[in-house]
């Protein structure tokens, strides 16, 4: 497409600048529901008297940029100190705090600057209110410097903890905080708030507000809904990452609105594949089973298939995946396989099912869904899976549901007696 012509189609349509940033801060901030509740979170770390919390996502969840508007939105009185905690080491770490706080001082010696920070975090203590630290990619910290963090948690002054924290992870580090060492902190620790992703209707009002922003009065002209629903799955709700999908899609297009073919993402490139292959792709892949991956703290702990129409997920050893942990009910959830479609039904369990971050009474799953069932997770593998649809379409009412059960219970204590009968043959 011609270069001139396309600015001229842009300008027809209202675009003025760059709606979507990936580094830096966006031309319109947009907040949807976990960042609400996030941002409830993160104040009432400054209102409890422990005062540390831990706010956690995955890369382009948005927790920078909620960072500096929690920040912005903090009273002028307030001394906050935002600092990122990537590799650096104890002293590096000590005098960028420092220095945050207003303290531009030259000393070497970790000692002289912990107990020069300790003095002046104590003395504002006493004075006004005690300071918030903001510690982005404590995952990505020195254990060193995470000693020296601990020391700073343990200060108190007019029996008042010194030093607010709110620790930034990429991760779920609860394991790490609550690790021989950490008893500072730990104590301190007030919960934790995963960031989770946009749903398809908040994308497409995120997608839109930034567009408006930028002057377009009809943001359907470039965007339409059908298009904003492609850009979320290719993002998986990511706000980062939908700004930067957005971002090269518009570069991508030589017409607007823009078209499917236009996003550049592999993922999506698969799933519109051209007419003339269709039945050859759909013939190729037919054959292919779901695939479930359990993962605590970012280690598989197994591979499971899921060739049968119904798989049970709970503690008992009658499950066809056993999790066994205090988190997780006898029997947590059942997953229904119908036709290309996978339904995941929570059994009332006490803790909930959470797909995505958000809890689920039932939900149809799509590829790279994350299932939460306590500290667990479950990855599925699905790249047939079918768009979210209403779980109304499955049969899944309480008695379909707990018929399924115990047929999954009888089958699996047939196998069981079968294996106890081979061993004693064996025997």
């Amino acid at each position: 497409m011609n270069i001139e012509r396309k600015r001229t189609q842009l300008r027809d349509i209202g675009l003025r600048g760059q709606p979507f940033h990936t580094s830096g801060l966006p031309t319109k901030f947009v907040q949807y529901h976990s960042q609400r509740a996030a941002f409830r979170f993160l104040n009432k770390i400054l209102t409890d008297n422990r005062g540390i919390g831990l706010l956690y996502g995955p890369e382009s969840s948005g927790k920078s940029v909620l960072i500096h508007q929690f920040v912005h939105k903090l009273p002028a009185d307030l001394t906050v100190a935002v600092v990122d905690g990537t590799r650096l080491k104890t002293a590096q770490i000590l005098s960028k705090i420092l220095a945050k706080f207003g303290y531009e001082i030259e000393l070497d010696s970790v000692d002289e600057l912990l107990n020069l920070l300790s003095v002046l975090l104590v003395q504002q203590t006493r004075a006004y209110q005690p300071p918030l630290l903001i510690l982005e990619n404590i995952d990505n910290m020195y254990p060193s410097a995470l000693s020296a963090l601990c020391k700073l948690a343990a200060l108190t002054a007019h029996r008042r903890f010194a030093l607010r924290i709110i620790l930034v992870s990429n991760r779920d580090i609860r394991r790490v905080l609550k690790s021989r060492g950490m008893n500072s902190i730990a104590e301190r620790l007030i919960g934790e708030f995963e960031l989770g992703p946009l749903t398809a209707k908040e994308a497409l009002i995120y997608l839109y507000a930034k567009l408006q922003a930028c002057g377009v009065d009809r943001p359907d002209g470039v965007f339409p809904v059908d298009i904003c629903d492609k850009l979320h799955l290719a993002s998986g709700g990511l706000p980062g990452k939908l700004d930067g999908i957005a971002m090269s899609t518009i570069d991508r297009a030589s017409n607007f609105p823009v078209q499917p073919e236009d996003i550049d993402d592999p993922a999506m490139r698969k799933q519109s594949p051209r007419r003339e292959d269709s039945v050859e792709a759909k013939s190729a892949t037919n054959h292919e089973s779901p695939q479930l991956m359990v993962t605590l703290n970012g280690k598989t702990l197994q591979e499971f298939k899921l060739t049968d129409s119904k798989v049970l997920i709970g503690r008992s050893v009658l499950s066809d995946i056993v999790i066994n942990n205090q988190f997780v009910g006898k029997h947590h959830a059942l997953l229904i396989r119908v036709q290309d479609a996978i339904v995941i039904v929570d059994l009332k369990s006490t803790n909930g099912t959470f797909v995505n971050s958000h809890r689920v009474r039932s939900s149809v799953l799509r590829h790279d869904d994350i299932i939460s069932l306590g500290d667990y997770r479950i990855k599925v593998i699905y790249p047939r899976s079918r768009a979210r649809m209403a779980v109304e379409d499955f049969n899944t009412a309480d008695t379909a549901t707990m018929k399924s059960i115990a047929d999954i219970r009888r089958r699996n204590a047939r196998q069981n007696v079968q294996f106890a009968d081979i061993g004693k043959q064996k025997a």
